[in-house]
């Protein structure tokens, strides 16, 4: 592999792009270099500029044939106002989308070159360049070119669109065939398919490639003298190989229909790679499809009749002995899983509201329901290793259910799921429900597996999800909280021991705090804690409620602290049931119920990230310290949030004194 000299041609070069795997004796050139005249883009985006190189990335390649035939989706990824005139600089970006955002990826226009001649990815106009630096920034993306070698068409498609791909093998390609792709088709789905009925590349009697993945580029309906007809239209990325049965190019087919209709369905008698057949011999070609729903209208034509799906999208995570429960005690993958205690962790999972509102407007299906898709996507699956296996359940639920309890999920039967769990960076599952509510439960195959993952639900109409936060019960779990007076000793009680405490000017530090609380739980039912109390636990508690920025607490400023640590020792006691002075987790969730305190999932992974022990239990002081830390920080906000918008504004300084002592 041999780089030019370029000191003094001032051309940027990339110098973080991964060359190891491209050919030996390569050489690098800039399009001015290999051709006269280059140009990023000539007369517009098209298939015909796809052109397979010496990589076997066909998987790549036909989702760009795909992307070709939306212009606005084509411009999102591939910015057209680039070029080699004015401005070059030997820069060029382009954009992916990953996990829910756009990112931009810069390349220079080095190119891998043999004899003088592009190696890889290139366009039938010699002079065009557009399609190989494309694939250059995406193999940037995933490390290089020799990561592009093996891959799936939807994780291209993914990447370039942002949207949600099903897969369909033959045993279950809808049974309407014709209406399905039509269906796809005319919402702007970019649909691939391929057939594993053969060695891998090996050509087929028929002329189709076998493991090679073709893009399906239109549909039509043809009048025969003997009916009408549905073709299917076909393009292989490589651009040399082309279907030679029924309605292939040259078959005597095309002479039964007129040349007006031959005209309008643009037969082309060349071998471009791009082909018609009827829907009858794609099927018994093609065992495998691939279609991906565009989800933004913002990423369609909007001079076009493309109804794209509404899309909305959550982010989660799961986490050991927080929210990663595994799977329902149900799912039978596992000998004996069933017998098993990890199974009761089930409802430890993210949970999901799925609001279903209006109807389809499909006028040829005559059943109320409302279409969706719902997709769960690892994150970063190639950087820490193998994907794992995942699952999603959706549950009907009440309009009153909030979330679904350890006691609903015993009772409760999945309407719908995917069929096993899958280790695939991204599984879809496609529904037809009735009006209602729904809760969305994505999962793990075996509990405590951690990773992040992305949850998007695709609508046909504007339906809705949010999350299914847990503590949604407060009140009925407040009635049962008594009051334990020989938990902590009384309000009086703990004036005393203030003043023993105290210095010479009524003033409480940490270390003064430590020996008091040290000294109040002994001999009661905490009395095995008191050693829990740190100086640093206690300067924790001193800040939250120190309002002059001292570090030390006066007595009116003790007598708040004392009543909220009473009333949420009661509440620790009550939900500590084996009284082990420690709460699992499940029981940390009860707590902030029966405390009126109110968060989301989200805090409360954050909760047990940061207090919990290596055990997953949150030990009596570490329970204190987070539940006056979340007070204080609510309080704050409300008081800072004066109208009730729910938002608030500070200015740098205000937030470094908000969160350095805190």
């Amino acid at each position: 592999m041999q780089l030019p000299n370029r000191n003094n041609d001032f051309l940027f070069v990339d110098s973080t792009f991964p060359r190891e795997g491209v050919l030996c004796g390569a050489e690098w050139k800039r399009p001015q270099e290999i051709c006269d005249r280059p140009q990023f883009i000539i007369d517009g985006t098209s298939r015909m500029d796809v052109c397979q190189g010496k990589i076997a990335n066909c998987w790549f390649l036909s989702a760009v044939t795909s992307l070709t035939l939306h212009k606005h989706l084509m411009d999102k990824v591939v910015p057209p106002e680039q070029g080699f005139g004015a401005g070059y600089s030997g820069k060029f970006t382009f954009r992916f989308w990953q996990y829910g955002n756009w990112q931009e990826v810069e390349v220079d226009d080095l190119l891998p070159t043999v004899d003088g001649k592009l190696l890889y990815l290139h366009s039938g106009e010699r002079n065009e360049f557009w399609s190989a630096l494309l694939e250059k920034a995406y193999a940037k993306l995933k490390g290089g070119y020799h990561n592009l070698h093996v891959g799936y068409p939807h994780e291209a498609m993914t990447d370039m669109t942002g949207g949600v791909t099903e897969i369909f093998h033959q045993e279950n390609i809808p049974a309407d065939f014709v209406r399905f792709l039509r269906q796809q088709l005319d919402r702007g789905s970019l649909v691939n398919c391929a057939s594993s009925q053969g060695g891998f590349e090996q050509l087929s009697r028929s002329g189709i490639l076998f493991q090679h993945a073709y893009a399906v580029t239109g549909m039509e309906q043809v009048q025969t003298p003997e009916g009408k007809v549905d073709l299917v239209r076909v393009r292989n990325p490589w651009g040399n190989t082309e279907w030679n049965g029924a309605w292939s190019d040259d078959h005597g087919e095309w002479d039964r229909i007129s040349p007006a209709e031959q005209n309008r369905l643009q037969r082309v008698k060349l071998e471009d790679g791009e082909f018609w057949m009827s829907v009858q011999d794609f099927l018994k070609t093609f065992n495998e499809l691939e279609a991906c729903h565009l989800a933004s209208s913002s990423l369609s034509d909007a001079g076009s009749n493309v109804r794209p799906w509404t899309c909305t999208m959550h982010n989660g995570r799961w986490v050991k002995g927080i929210s990663s429960g595994g799977p329902p005690q149900a799912w039978g993958n596992f000998p004996g899983y069933s017998q098993s205690p990890v199974c009761r962790s089930y409802w430890l999972n993210p949970q999901f509201r799925l609001t279903l509102l209006e109807e389809d407007d499909d006028p040829n299906d005559t059943e109320k329901a409302c279409s969706f898709l719902v997709s769960l996507m690892q994150k970063h699956g190639r950087r820490l290793g193998a994907p794992l296996s995942i699952g999603i359940h959706i549950y009907q639920v009440s309009p009153q259910q909030a979330y679904l309890s350890p006691a609903d999920l015993t009772s409760s039967r999945p309407v719908l799921m995917v069929p096993n769990y899958c280790d695939r960076q991204e599984v879809v599952i496609r529904g037809q429900l009735a009006p209602g509510e729904y809760i969305i439960i994505p999962s793990t195959a075996l509990p405590d597996q951690e990773r992040e993952f992305l949850l998007r639900v695709f609508t046909e109409k504007g339906n809705w999800v949010n999350t299914a936060d847990k503590a949604s019960s407060e009140k009925s779990v407040q009635a049962v909280v008594p009051l334990l007076s020989k938990a902590l000793p009384t309000v009086d009680a703990a004036n005393e021991l203030f003043t023993k405490f105290a210095s010479a000017e009524g003033r409480c530090g940490a270390v003064q705090l430590q020996a008091l609380l040290r000294e109040a739980v002994q001999g009661g039912v905490l009395s095995g804690t008191a050693e829990l109390f740190s100086v640093e636990r206690c300067k924790t508690l001193v800040s939250q409620v120190d309002k002059h920025g001292f570090g030390q607490l006066d007595m009116e400023d003790f007598k708040d602290l004392w009543e909220k640590l009473r009333r949420w020792t009661d509440i620790f006691v009550t939900f500590d049931k084996n009284q082990s002075r420690s709460l699992d987790y499940p029981e940390i969730i009860m707590a902030l119920q029966a405390a009126d305190l109110q968060v989301d999932d989200f805090v409360l992974q954050l909760i047990g990230v940061r207090y919990t022990e290596p055990d997953l239990t949150v030990s009596y002081p570490a329970f204190l310290c987070f539940m006056l830390k979340l007070d204080t920080m609510i309080r704050k906000f409300q008081s800072l949030d004066q109208v009730g918008t729910g938002i608030v504004s500070l200015n740098y300084r205000q937030w470094l004194h908000l969160t350095m002592y805190s």
